[in-house]
């Protein structure tokens, strides 16, 4: 991947955000970092640097699509029902094994915990 600024920017916020952040934050925030900071220039790094796999996408039910850094393990989240912010809770875990039902094919899954964080108690 060629290493351009915009990305530098892009990577230094998420590391910095510890948490799974929007297409929306990561631009907010980088624009606190190069301020003319372009939204297509934001949409094709992050295109890119998804399938190079230096961020990766997650999806959560109601959610937008957010993106974080790679993580050593599979680890759940915590969206807070206030705000709809995602935090990575700093658990290791395994999914269960499951027997899926004839044609279908498992390629991962996810826990999911729920409530209120510190800024919104």
């Amino acid at each position: 991947m060629i290493q351009t600024r915009q990305r530098e920017v892009i990577l230094a916020v998420l590391q910095e955000a510890g948490r799974p952040l929007t297409r929306e934050e990561i631009l907010h925030k980088g624009r606190d970092r190069i301020e003319r900071l372009g939204s297509a220039t934001v949409d094709r790094a992050i295109r890119e640097m998804t399938a190079e796999f230096y961020i990766i996408g997650v999806e959560f039910p109601g959610q937008p699509r957010r993106y974080e850094l790679p993580a050593e393990s599979e680890h759940p989240h915590f969206i807070c029902r206030r705000c709809n912010r995602v935090f990575d809770l700093p658990i290791k875990m395994q999914l269960p094994k499951i027997d899926a039902p004839s044609g279908f094919k498992v390629s991962g899954g996810e826990i999911i915990y729920s409530g209120t964080c510190p800024d919104c108690k």
